[in-house]
Parts: structure tokens; C-alpha cells; sequence
């Protein structure tokens, strides 16, 4: 008979290498994502146009000991991922560096000692956590910024707004499927159009406050240069011939280099007037080239009668 070989005796690995399994489980557990938040921190060259170029490629040096950093796009590509997951991983490490408790991602090196923060702590993901997967989807910073507003509006999630903004096809898709889904689109329509009026109004009241004001404005101005004429002819019905023929002069001298004035404003800059204002400007200068005829009628013997002088007076009088 042939003898039977004895088994294998079962070697047991030990509690020790049981528990170091389980601890390093925990570890991951508590620190995982922060693990691959320092990686990409580390690595990822920060700062001008995120790191977002495939070229992108500098060299630290810390002693005598260099590494090297490259754009968020080549990681990625190396990776298997994308670069705005990439970038997402970078923006929550710095996020974590704001508030004191790790180094920002430009003053670290693979040979510097971190202490990785604990999820149960700072959580990674969730409500309040530093990563922000909706960072990673190709919403545009406007759009995003805009889930983030409303979210914060309505008590929602931001991640779960912009998965739906990133697949529009499952949006029309849960309209045609769920009554309770086009219940809730029909109140969201209806609260943006309910918002759309208020804005309308609001900005209906703040241009009809403009327009008041600068009428006031306006009328301020006339009241003013009313004022100022009827001084004026006080003052030149007691003066003598020679005083008023100068004063005359002088009045029509300035005339002339106010407008040469606003022509070489208007020839050297280009001036979009507002409505109200071109409006303004072109009475004025209606009402100039009435008074400019009178004075030139009146100066050179063509003088208009009582009459007529009073009519004119009393319709262009508010320009002068």
C-alpha cells in the first residue's frame, strides 16, 4: 500500500495582519477622496487658465530635489478621467486650504509630510462637503452659478439641478412620463413668468423715476436760464448804446466758441447720447438758431417789429 501524504498544514496570517487590513479600510474610508484630492493637488499645476492645456508642464524645485506638475487635461488623459473632474478634485483641496486646515495646492511636493483631513470632519462629498460634482459636468461658470443661486433658493441640492441641466433628454423624457413631473414644471413656469413681471415692473418704475427726474432736472435748467435772461435785459435796458452794442458782440463771440466747443467734443469722441438727452440737445439748438437769426435780422437793420419781437420772445425766450 502507498502511503498517504499528510496535508498541507493551514497557516493563519494572525490577527495583527487582520486588523492592519481592517485599519487601513477605515483609513481609505475616512480619507479616501481626500487621498485623490491631494494626488491631483500635488500634481496638477495650478493658477493661469486652471491648468486646463495639454502643454502645460512646469518643474518645481525644493532643495535639491525637483517634481514635476502638469495641466489638469493631461492628467486626465493619463488618468482615464476628465479634466473637469480633475479640476473639481483640485478647486475642493484648495477650498479645505481657505480655511487653514491643509496647505494650498501650490506650496506642496510629493516629500512634504500631510496630514490628510478626516471625511467625518470636513466631508468630501454631500450637502456641505468641499467637492462639487457639479463643477465637473460642462455647464458653463454662469450656469453653474446660477444652479448654486437657486438651489440655495429652494432648499435643493445642487449636484441633482445640474445632472438634470446635463441631460435635457431625460427631462423631456420625464415630462412625457410623469404627470406629477409637468405638474411640477407647469409651477416653475408659471413662478418664472411671476418673477419676469415683477423685474418688468421694477424696471418699468426705476426708468419712469429717471425720466421724472431728469425732466426735473430739465425744467431746472429753463427756469434758471429764464432767470438769467430776464436779468440780463434788466440790465441792458439801463445801460447805454455803446455798453450794449459790446455786450452784444461779446454774447455772440461766446456763442460761436460754445459751439465750436461741442463740435470738437463731438469730432474727437464718440458720444451715445440717451434719448432724453439728443432730444434736449437738438431743442437747444433749434431754439439758437432762432435767437442767432433774430440777432443777425436785428443787427443788420432787419429788425423785426414790436410785435413780431414779442412773439419770438415769448417762443424762444426759455433757450436763451
Amino acid at each position: 500500500m502507498m502511503s498517504q501524504e499528510s496535508p498541507e498544514p493551514t497557516i493563519d496570517d494572525g490577527e495583527d495582519a487582520l486588523g492592519a487590513d481592517i485599519a487601513e479600510f477605515v483609513k481609505l474610508e475616512s480619507k479616501g477622496p481626500w487621498v485623490l484630492a491631494h494626488l491631483v493637488a500635488r500634481r496638477v499645476t495650478p493658477g493661469e487658465g486652471d491648468g486646463v492645456g495639454f502643454e502645460q508642464e512646469s518643474t518645481k524645485c525644493f532643495g535639491r530635489n525637483t517634481f514635476r506638475r502638469i495641466s489638469a487635461r493631461e492628467f486626465a488623459r493619463r488618468a482615464g478621467t476628465s479634466a473637469k473632474r480633475v479640476l473639481a478634485f483640485l478647486d475642493a483641496w484648495n477650498r479645505l486650504a481657505e480655511e487653514g486646515v491643509v496647505d494650498h495646492a501650490a506650496d506642496l511636493h510629493p516629500d512634504k509630510e500631510v496630514e490628510l483631513p478626516d471625511t467625518s470632519k470636513y466631508p468630501f462629498y454631500g450637502k456641505n462637503g468641499y467637492y462639487r460634482s457639479w463643477e465637473a459636468t460642462n455647464l458653463s461658470p454662469k450656469r453653474r452659478e446660477a444652479v448654486e443661486e437657486e438651489a440655495e433658493k429652494s432648499g435643493t441640492r445642487p449636484p441633482a439641478v445640474a445632472y438634470i441641466l446635463s441631460h435635457p433628454k431625460a427631462v423631456k423624457t420625464a415630462l412625457l412620463a410623469d404627470e406629477t413631473t409637468r405638474t411640477a414644471a407647469r409651477q416653475a413656469l408659471e413662478e418664472f413668468d411671476a418673477r419676469q413681471a415683477a423685474a418688468d415692473a421694477e424696471d418699468r418704475a426705476a426708468a419712469a423715476q429717471v425720466a421724472s427726474e431728469r425732466q426735473r432736472e430739465y425744467d431746472d435748467v429753463i427756469r434758471a436760464e429764464r432767470d438769467a435772461y430776464a436779468a440780463q435785459a434788466r440790465e441792458a435796458g439801463e445801460g447805454s448804446q455803446d455798453d450794449a452794442s459790446m455786450d452784444v458782440f461779446n454774447a455772440m463771440a461766446e456763442i460761436r466758441m460754445a459751439a465750436s466747443r461741442a463740435l470738437a467734443l463731438l469730432s474727437k469722441q464718440q458720444i451715445n447720447f440717451t434719448t432724453d438727452r439728443a432730444e434736449a440737445i437738438a431743442e437747444l439748438c433749434d431754439g439758437a438758431e432762432a435767437a442767432i437769426a433774430a440777432v443777425r435780422d436785428m443787427a443788420t437793420g432787419a429788425a423785426l417789429d414790436d410785435a413780431a419781437l414779442a412773439a419770438f420772445m415769448d417762443e424762444n425766450g426759455k433757450f436763451l
